[in-house]
């Protein structure tokens, strides 16, 4: 880092003061397992608190969510791909895509949250000759890997994100925002106590409600997501125990980094998250359920020493919770993307465990 993208002395001083995790009410320091229940009980809670959802459930209420289906389904060969729309709150029409393995089932659920892109991509969809090079490069139709593995996957648009035509947001029509609406999104809900990241836990959730009581579906639920998507991923799973395992990709590191600089969107900020604790904590919420992160040694975003420095926190957790060895994290040889070779046998070899 240069010496013009660190803050004056007195700002970092300041920021300091301002980020120490003395001032973190729910940072996990406990060292046994029934300590760590008893952290992770009352941490829970309040971070859903802090998320919003307590407001949004309020206000929405948790009845059966409605499903509306397009009338077309493709045979993609092994599977098939059907577009969906589910109220997950009043006013609040969710897009997704379903991909169905061909047989009778019953089927584990995948749930794949994108980032700032289009998300159809996730489900094998593109719009040019570069979408259908960078689906294939990067390992981004995983909704498609998923079915094509056994899962009924669902690939859903990311509440608030411009990149997707799909997603239900608040667009930034007074241009406050310099065009970006996913910030727009999160400043007019954080008004009233909600934020974006919270409305996605919330979606995924009410996908949760909705695909679970499918009879078609049984067996251990994953979510997973690149970025944006790791974002909600690694949030839902910390605050959702119905998600059995979870692979938040090139999304796992530090909220704020030591020189004092949001690590990610603006639109994953949340009033008061810091006062909370720090990633790893919230992470630790997932304990013990199985949980892999994954970065990228050259993404740019997550500068490798912070992010092992974030990782050994989380595996210290992790051992507190008497769970040593259900969180793994590993790096792909390259930037912001999935990694199929790293997150596809791990996947496997949790779900044959969860199965036995």
């Amino acid at each position: 880092m240069t010496d013009g993208s660190r803050h004056p002395a007195d700002v970092a001083e300041f920021l300091d003061r301002l980020y120490s995790e003395e001032g973190c009410q729910w940072a996990c320091r406990v060292t046994s397992p029934s300590a760590f229940r008893a952290w992770q009980t009352g941490a829970r809670e309040a971070f859903r608190d802090l998320l919003g959802l307590t407001r949004i459930e309020a206000q929405a209420g948790r009845g059966r969510p409605m499903v509306e289906w397009a009338p077309d389904t493709e045979d993609l060969g092994d599977c098939t791909r059907q577009q969906g729309r589910i109220d997950t709150e009043p006013s609040v029409r969710t897009s997704f895509w379903c991909l169905r393995p061909k047989g009778e089932g019953p089927f584990p659920l995948a749930i794949t949250p994108h980032g700032h892109e289009n998300g159809d991509i996730y489900a094998g969809i593109c719009t040019d000759e570069k979408d259908r090079r960078r689906m294939q490069d990067e390992n981004r139709d995983v909704a498609v890997e998923a079915a094509r593995r056994g899962f009924l996957a669902i690939a859903p648009a990311t509440r608030g994100i411009g990149g997707n035509p799909r997603a239900y947001r608040i667009a930034d029509i007074g241009e406050r925002h310099g065009g970006r609406d996913c910030v727009c999104h999160n400043w007019q809900v954080a008004v009233v106590g909600r934020s974006a990241l919270g409305e996605r836990v919330w979606d995924l959730m009410r996908i949760l409600d909705w695909a679970l009581a499918l009879p078609e579906v049984s067996g251990p639920a994953l979510m997973l997501g690149n970025s944006g998507g790791g974002m909600a991923t690694a949030h839902a799973a910390a605050c959702d125990e119905r998600i059995d395992m979870a692979v938040p990709c090139c999304a796992f590191n530090n909220y704020m980094s030591p020189a004092g600089t949001l690590r990610h969107c603006p639109c994953n900020a949340v009033p008061g998250l810091l006062s909370f604790g720090e990633f790893w904590d919230v992470a630790g919420l997932t304990a013990p359920r199985p949980l892999l992160t994954v970065n990228g040694r050259h993404d740019g975003l997550h500068p490798t020493d912070e992010v092992d420095a974030a990782v050994s926190r989380l595996t210290a957790i992790y051992d507190a919770a008497g769970a040593t060895g259900r969180y793994q994290h590993s790096y792909g040889e390259a930037g912001h993307r999935f990694y199929a070779d790293i997150m596809w046998p791990w996947v496997e070899t949790r779900v044959a465990e969860l199965s036995a």
